[in-house]
């Protein structure tokens, strides 16, 4: 489940459209070299246009658009997201077995890199977003059980 891409960019609240493209030469998406990953499939990407709640209430909307890069991992799966703004999002999604077992758990890793003033905004967005993101994959989860 964690290799279907289009399931993340789907279960992404934000997300207003989506279209795969082909993968880009400048910067040629690859793994970081300080995480300790290994990928197990070439990259994937799409162009995912979200939108965005600047202010509450809806008083400052936007639509961005960004480059998802996904790569899958042995036991999971590697996201970059490079939004406007020079914004960088790079996510870990994991399943590993719990310490003392009786189960698996879901690990999310994730690294931001933005202007200090949009800090706010993209933390609030990215802790929004992934709650809804983590009860749908609990959800499938239990599904294919």
């Amino acid at each position: 489940m964690l290799q279907g891409h289009v399931f993340f960019i789907q279960f992404n609240p934000h997300m207003i459209k989506y279209e795969a493209i082909d993968k880009p030469m400048d910067p040629e998406p690859q793994l970081p070299t300080d995480r300790g990953l290994h990928g197990v499939a070439a990259p994937k990407c799409y162009q995912v246009t979200d939108k965005v709640h600047a202010l509450p209430a809806g008083l400052w909307d936007s639509d961005v658009v960004s480059t998802y890069e996904f790569i899958n991992l042995e036991k999971g799966v590697f996201i970059r997201i490079r939004s406007p703004l020079n914004t960088i999002m790079e996510t870990v999604w994991t399943i590993q077995e719990k310490k003392g077992g009786g189960g698996y758990e879901l690990i999310e890793d994730v690294v931001i890199k933005c202007s200090r003033l949009l800090v706010g905004v993209i933390r609030n967005t990215c802790e929004g977003s992934w709650r809804d993101i983590h009860e749908k994959m609990v959800a499938e989860m239990q599904k294919e059980s």
